[in-house]
């Protein structure tokens, strides 16, 4: 068999590495460092040692700071800015308060809102059931109309007539009111 030139490892292929890279390593750091950080990796890219760096900005803070106190302006402007600071952090605190003062209130309205939201879903459910209640009476009503009109005599099967009643006759010595084929009956029955 002849060695096939296909697949397998070949010199000189794959990706050519860099000359001489400093390994990096991702780390987690507070937002607020980033630009102190961002500006010490500028630094080291320019060649400072990282001891100078720190040094240095140490350095440039202390110094910053002695011309910064030294100059009156500059203190006026950081004594004012330090007064709009306390102002703004207390009004934050009295707008907050107000807040959940007000998500208090809110809250307390959702609340009885609520509570007279049920008092009328239970007054609706009670309209309904006294409505359902006088249909059934209403309907009774007509029914027991209904059965005071027509004929009181009672069949020849023993059922009572539902002929309705036109005049009122005597029998057994009682008023009823029963049809014309009944009173004619009854009258056949007196003779």
């Amino acid at each position: 068999m002849t060695p096939s030139n296909w697949g397998g490892k070949r010199e000189g292929a794959g990706r050519k590495q860099a000359q001489e890279t400093n390994k990096t390593r991702v780390v987690r750091v507070d937002e607020a460092l980033i630009p102190l950080i961002n500006d010490l990796k500028d630094q080291y890219k320019k060649g400072c040692a990282l001891n100078n760096l720190t040094i240095v900005t140490n350095n440039q803070d202390a110094k910053q700071q002695t011309t910064l106190y030294n100059d009156p302006a500059s203190v006026s402007i950081v004594t004012d800015l330090q007064e709009k600071i306390l102002q703004l952090e207390a009004e934050k605190l009295i707008i907050e308060a107000k807040l959940i003062e007000r998500e208090n209130i809110g809250l307390k309205l959702v609340q009885e809102r609520d509570k007279e939201h049920l008092k009328a879903v239970h007054a609706d459910s009670k309209v309904e059931s006294l409505k359902s209640s006088c249909r059934y009476l209403k309907h009774t009503y007509d029914e027991l109309l209904h059965r005071e009109y027509d004929c009181m005599a009672i069949t020849g099967t023993g059922e009572r007539c539902s002929k309705p009643a036109k005049v009122d006759s005597i029998q057994n010595g009682l008023m009823i009111r029963v049809c014309l084929q009944h009173k004619k009956l009854a009258e056949n029955n007196k003779r």
